[in-house]
């Protein structure tokens, strides 16, 4: 009776084991066919993209960044190809290991001198960016050699991953050359990206910077394409699939014609030592081209497209440099007008009936003007004068007693009809700096946490440029402005925007953003006062007179600092019967404007008439 329960008992266990193994083995398979089902009919798309991205490689074809021209067809800037040593994320081993084993590879390689190609920091920095660029390579030795791409391409199946690519790089063939109105590029930085204007650009884009570069970048960018390449299974090329919608062919960018003269420019550069700390500005002022801006010191963008490490030796050399050649000191260096600012003064008397081209101020220059317990001094002495001789000896004592007349609410008003003043002028590249033209209001607010208040005497240093601020752009413009008496347009670089067919796409239109203008009388009093300055044989600019040609023109020397030497200025306008071009040049701490700044602008003035420069 026991055995036969027992056998019973292990029978059933058996069953019910059978049963739970069969049940398994169902439940199983029907797992194993749900897979089955779902890999082939619900997720087969998902799958077959998946397959096909092995298979398939998306790689980006970058456009070709548009060129710069002078306005007579000369490149200003232009691309170069370049060899690059990259990593292609979607291309490298998935295990650590493997990658481990591709950074040692690397490490060990070295060319013909037994120079290692790659440094150990850098090459780290770059296999953990590939953790989250997946899409671009990532550059681990840029403008390689060709004897280093060799050297790659000997151990390219060594080096899964690694590739060679080729891409243009910005070159600027006259190198420091109008550096501060072409800028450079560079890779976009991680701080730019979060802006909302680079919302459209991805890390690793290379970018203007600075300059017609930055202001015109999207024109310059163009258009990227796309090619579709089959990869084995190493992930090498194999082939370019040509099939229809496989290949998406980059549109380049637009070109740009610039209203840069480079022989002028040329002649600009080389009129001012690099050593020494100052900027020109010559414009058309019938239409505001700028035919060519200097900023000394200047600065070579062909750094910026460098290898790293020579980028970077030659970024800390500008960036250290305590004479900043990274400011653009045409556009962003504010100063003092100085004397030029007279001009205003005497043009917002006589718009104003307060003063004459006959009219004599009772106390003539004695070398000074009294003004309560201030005796104020002149740097001359002049005897008595009219308006036309007090600018053409630049007499300090006449325009003591004009300002107080005239008040600087009206020589203010005249000032910004011609482009001086808080307003930008609105040139075309970044930077740009507004002056200040002090009233009583602006001179206590600005001045508030000094204690300083506004008081009368203030307007005899008002009155002779010794207070406000300017940028030699402001000064040119004036200049221009004043000789043409028909409005002041906004200065600008880029005169037309081409395709690469050489079709014009853009034209800039000359704009009038101020007035610009006074009576016919107050123009030819200036004038012959402009005249009077640069040629007759008395005048403080007679170093800016070209032979054959009209030009007018005001000196400055502009305080700034107890004891240091003045800013020196010369504004000049030629012809003034027809003015076709207008020069500012300012040198820091460099002395008087007639002797230091007028020979520049005359060689200016000079090579723009086509006039030979004396032996």
């Amino acid at each position: 009776m026991y055995n036969d329960t027992s056998e019973n008992e292990a029978r059933i266990r058996r069953n019910w084991n059978v049963l739970i193994f069969l049940t398994g083995a169902f439940i199983l398979f029907l797992v194993i066919l749900f897979q089955l089902f779902s890999l082939q009919y619900i997720h087969y798309e998902e799958n077959f993209q998946r397959s096909e991205n092995n298979r398939l490689r998306r790689i980006e074809l970058i456009a070709d960044r548009g060129y710069i021209y002078d306005r007579n067809g000369n490149v200003l800037v232009r691309n170069r190809p370049s060899y690059q040593i990259a990593l292609q994320a979607l291309e490298m081993p998935k295990k650590k290991a493997d990658r481990d084993s591709v950074f040692r590879r690397l490490l060990d390689i070295r060319d013909s001198t037994g120079t290692r190609l790659f440094d150990s920091l850098s090459l780290d920095t770059a296999f953990q960016r590939i953790r989250w660029v997946k899409t671009r390579p990532v550059r681990i030795l840029e403008d390689a050699t060709m004897e280093q791409v060799a050297v790659i391409e000997e151990h390219s199946t060594e080096l899964p991953g690694v590739s060679v690519i080729i891409e243009s790089r910005r070159e600027y063939p006259y190198g420091t050359l109008a550096s501060h109105v072409l800028g450079y590029t560079s890779e976009i930085s991680e701080e730019q990206l979060k802006l909302p204007e680079y919302a459209t650009y991805s890390q690793g884009d290379r970018i203007g910077q600075k300059g017609l570069e930055q202001e015109y970048d999207k024109e310059f960018r163009g258009t990227n394409g796309l090619k579709l390449v089959e990869v084995n299974a190493s992930g090498r090329e194999v082939r370019t699939l040509s099939d229809v919608g496989a290949l998406i062919e980059p549109k380049p960018g637009l070109h740009m014609v610039s209203t840069i003269d480079l022989k002028l420019q040329k002649v600009a550069e080389a009129a001012i030592p690099d050593t020494a700390r100052g900027a020109l500005v010559a414009i058309d002022p019938r239409n505001g081209e700028i035919l060519a801006m200097v900023s000394s010191p200047r600065l070579d963008p062909n750094i910026f497209s460098l290898k790293r490490r020579e980028r970077n030796k030659g970024w800390a050399h500008v960036a250290l440099d305590t004479l900043r050649p990274l400011n653009n000191r045409a556009i962003a260096g504010i100063y003092p007008p100085a004397s030029v600012f007279k001009l205003v003064t005497a043009g917002a008397g006589l718009e104003n009936g307060i003063i004459s081209e006959t009219k004599y101020y009772p106390r003539s220059c004695i070398g000074g003007y009294q003004y309560g317990a201030r005796f104020q001094k002149c740097w001359g002495v002049h005897g008595n004068l009219n308006v036309v001789h007090a600018l053409r000896l630049s007499c300090d004592v006449y325009f003591y007693q004009a300002g107080l007349e005239i008040d600087m609410a009206r020589i203010n008003e005249f000032a910004r009809r011609f482009g001086y003043g808080e307003k930008l002028l609105g040139v075309d590249i970044p930077g740009e700096r507004a002056g200040w033209l002090p009233d009583s209001a602006s001179f206590n607010q600005r001045n508030k946490r000094l204690g300083w208040r506004w008081a009368r005497g203030l307007i005899l240093n008002l009155a002779i440029g010794q207070g406000q601020m300017v940028t030699p752009l402001q000064q040119a413009v004036f200049v221009g402005s004043l000789a043409t008496n028909k409005g002041v347009y906004r200065p600008h670089f880029m005169k037309e925007l081409r395709d690469a067919q050489g079709n014009v796409v853009r034209r800039f239109e000359p704009e009038i953003i101020r007035s610009g203008t006074m009576k016919p009388e107050t123009h030819r009093v200036l004038m012959n006062a402009m005249d009077s300055v640069v040629n007759h044989p008395g005048g403080t600019g007679k170093r800016g007179a070209v032979p054959g040609i009209r030009v007018g023109g005001k000196t400055g020397s502009g305080e700034w600092k107890k004891g240091q030497k003045t800013h020196a200025w010369f504004a000049s306008v030629a012809p003034l019967d027809d003015p076709q071009i207008a020069v500012a040049v300012v040198l820091e701490a460099a002395g008087g404007g007639g002797s230091m700044a007028a020979p520049i602008a005359r060689k200016v003035m000079m090579a723009f008439f086509g006039k030979e420069e004396d032996k």
